[in-house]
């Protein structure tokens, strides 16, 4: 529709017809759960895809980080537990910038797994 005028621009004129002539008619019941449900499983589906894509190689890096430096993060850890409870500020410790990336990227596949999770489909009430 023309914003100006308010009327229909000539382009549209006959489909503005034709649809003027066709009666509404209502979906059938249960149409838009069905439909809703099949989206919230797709959608699901590679919600999932995506947690697993993200998570799996960070837990892969962050179990051989474990592995081969467990005494450096042990230490580590002790040190920031040191830190943050007395009021010194004397210690000292190192954080790997792929340690902290591998932590993100598995915080992220627990929120995309987290949100994949609730979408399960509603029951109606009464069923």
């Amino acid at each position: 529709m023309s914003e100006r005028t308010g009327y229909v621009d000539a382009e549209e004129r006959e489909l503005d017809r034709l649809l003027a002539v066709v009666p509404p008619v209502a979906p059938p019941l249960g149409l838009r759960e069905s439909v809703v449900r099949r989206v919230a499983e797709r959608r699901a589906l590679w919600e999932w895809l995506v947690a697993a894509l993200l998570a799996v190689p960070s837990l892969a890096f962050l179990a051989r980080e474990a592995v081969a430096h467990g005494d450096e993060f042990a230490r580590a850890f002790g040190n920031v537990v040191t830190a943050a409870s007395s009021q010194t500020s004397d210690a000292f410790f190192f954080v790997d910038g792929l340690t902290v990336l591998a932590l993100a990227l598995l915080g992220v596949a627990c929120a995309v797994a987290a949100h994949a999770a609730g979408m399960r489909p509603r029951q109606p009430a009464g069923r």
